[in-house]
């Protein structure tokens, strides 16, 4: 292959890399803060619902890395009796 065609196709792949990583840091950073927000607005509205989570390291942890299937699994331990 010449020289010449190398470095544009190697910087148009370089370019749809770049692109597919935003996306995805994108997607992770949406995911984090519905997660957090879940846990927050849980936290103030759930009282009269008999559902009160903590907000600690464990708690905050738990929703920033699995969004809202972390929030979930949170409040089924807390139906189970074992608190974070």
């Amino acid at each position: 292959m010449e020289l010449g065609i190398a470095i544009p196709l190697a910087g148009i792949a370089l370019i749809a890399i770049a692109i597919l990583i935003i996306i995805n840091l994108k997607k992770i950073f949406v995911n984090t803060a519905l997660g957090v927000a879940a846990l927050l607005v849980i936290n103030s509205l759930g009282a009269p619902y008999g559902v009160k989570l903590p907000v600690n390291l464990v708690t905050l942890a738990a929703s920033a890395i699995l969004g809202l299937a972390g929030v979930g699994l949170l409040i089924i331990l807390q139906f189970l009796g074992i608190n974070a």
